[in-house]
């Protein structure tokens, strides 16, 4: 039985939906919306293939196949073509105040901002917000050298990994950087900007 203990919100989505990934299946909890941009995100920012060119998705009733050309790419270091004003990129944290978080206060929010654009998705799960956003961006012809990755979750080692494979130079949230991601940023020449650990990493920031 459900108890409403106070002024109840809207309820977040969350299914578990099969991914068949160049044969192989895999269970995926997360919300149901974006399979298509969710499929092509995770296969770039996981190193599974190159370019979007390289990745094939069918999405079927019970299941998203994905069939990808490529190779798993090793890390390799990251020198950013743009950089970008710390003040802009405060500005823009209101690209992660969405209506469906307010509903329902159970979804993570992820923004890819070029110069001029910006492509954002939602999720229960902040890693596939992340690849939702990447793969939305990407069919919509965006540059990820010359963008960033906005988000409202933790900055962790999962999400810089994500970054550095789909090429985007830097990661900016509202929330804390784990001590693995700083590493990690370090290591690469990856930027990232903490607005609740209060810090700022990279060659990309102005």
């Amino acid at each position: 039985m459900i108890r409403i203990i106070g002024e109840p919100l809207e309820i977040a989505q969350e299914r578990e939906i099969t991914f068949i990934i160049n044969g192989v299946p895999s269970k995926f909890a997360c919300t149901p919306k974006m399979l298509k941009e969710l499929a092509i995100g995770f296969a770039i920012s996981e190193g599974i293939a190159e370019k979007i060119e390289d990745i094939e998705v069918k999405i079927l009733e019970d299941s998203v196949v994905i069939k990808a050309n490529g190779v798993k790419r090793g890390f390799k270091k990251i020198e950013p073509r743009v950089k970008f004003k710390l003040e802009d990129l405060k500005r823009s944290l209101s690209l992660i105040e969405i209506e469906e978080y307010r509903k329902t206060r159970g979804y993570h929010v992820a923004v890819v901002v070029g110069r001029n654009s910006f492509f954002r998705a939602y999720d229960v799960g902040r890693h596939n917000a992340v690849d939702k956003a990447i793969g939305l961006a990407l069919l919509n012809g965006a540059n990820l050298e010359e963008s960033y990755l906005l988000l409202s979750g933790r900055i962790s080692l999962g999400i810089v990994t994500k970054c550095l494979n789909a090429g985007i130079p830097l990661v900016v949230s509202k929330a804390a950087i784990f001590d693995s991601a700083i590493e990690f940023c370090e290591k690469t020449g990856l930027s990232a900007v903490s607005f609740a650990t209060n810090i700022a990493i990279g060659k990309a920031i102005e």
